[in-house]
């Protein structure tokens, strides 16, 4: 029988092909959710200081929809499709497959910071995405959740804590 391990995660863990591929689509549908976010967030920010109001934001929001991958019918509800309505290419359906792939793979913290993200665009009503502000107010909240779900991934899985000498002297004896 062959051994279904394909890569070592640790001297007692392993990483079977189905954790390596929920791994790669956690961080792919968390990097989809960011940039999605970050693009909006500019789209506001532009539409803010050139003070061109709602028709501008939505004209903004054009190429953002465009770089997720949707197509623009409407304009009215460009802003709630792409951060929650869309099945395919919003924020709030990446931040939804993200948590899938982590139920597969992260620990508890990590599924836990992305339910709050979910959570706070689900609360979102749509009709308070209609002027740059609240767009800005929106994602900056997801971005918030964003930067809380990377740092909850670095201190689980990669833990920032210094080595002592004696671990440092372990792994350079093991190489």
């Amino acid at each position: 029988m062959t051994d279904p391990r394909s890569l070592a995660a640790g001297n007692a863990a392993w990483l079977t092909d189905s954790r390596v591929y929920n791994l790669i689509w956690l961080g792919r549908w968390l990097e989809r959710a960011e940039a999605i976010t970050r693009a909006i967030n500019s789209a506001a920010r532009q539409t803010a200081a050139s003070s061109t109001g709602p028709m501008g934001l939505r004209d903004a929001l054009v190429p953002v929809a465009h770089m997720a991958g949707m197509r623009v019918e409407q304009k009215e509800t460009l802003a709630a499709d792409i951060l929650l309505h869309d099945t395919t290419a919003s924020a709030l359906h990446c931040l939804t497959n993200a948590r899938m792939n982590a139920t597969q793979v992260a620990p508890v913290e990590l599924i836990r910071a992305i339910a709050a993200a979910i959570l706070d665009l689900q609360e979102t009503d749509a009709s308070s995405l209609e002027t740059p502000e609240q767009l800005l107010a929106i994602t900056e909240g997801i971005s918030n959740h964003l930067a809380q779900i990377n740092s909850t991934i670095e201190d689980q899985w990669f833990s920032r804590e210094s080595l002592t000498e004696e671990e440092v002297f372990h792994r350079f004896v093991q190489q």
